[in-house]
């Protein structure tokens, strides 16, 4: 099952970038010698989840698409992503804009696709 918050998600809705994220940081840099240092720490959460409806896969109704837009309305707001038997703590990233957005799949028509951006807390 997915759900997010009390909102059931289509099973064909996609994790697009599931397997695309380190839960480690790096940096390096070069002494004036020439020797290289690195800095690596362990992440803790901050993991982006893009969830995608993507036209003849997944179709999103109106009212998913307007619960989805009120709950990315709420600055702050956090909720529980369950993807199948999975759990996470996520909020919306509107530091990476629009955090949802959707295109109906005809001018005028109830059926969308689109895009959620979420990150784990």
């Amino acid at each position: 099952m997915k759900r997010l918050g009390d909102l059931i998600l289509p099973d064909s809705l996609q994790w697009s970038d599931r397997w695309e994220w380190s839960p480690v940081a790096q940096e390096t840099a070069r002494t004036l010698g020439g020797t290289v240092v690195t800095w690596s720490q362990a992440l803790s959460g901050g993991q982006p989840i893009t969830l995608e409806a993507e036209d003849g896969v997944t179709w999103l109704s109106q009212e998913t698409v307007d619960a989805l837009r009120a709950m990315a309305a709420q600055a702050g707001a956090v909720f529980q992503l369950e993807w199948d038997g999975e759990t996470h703590t996520v909020l919306f990233r509107h530091h990476d804009p629009p955090a949802v957005s959707f295109k109906p799949i005809w001018p005028h028509h109830h059926l969308f696709t689109g895009t959620i951006k979420l990150m784990t807390c």
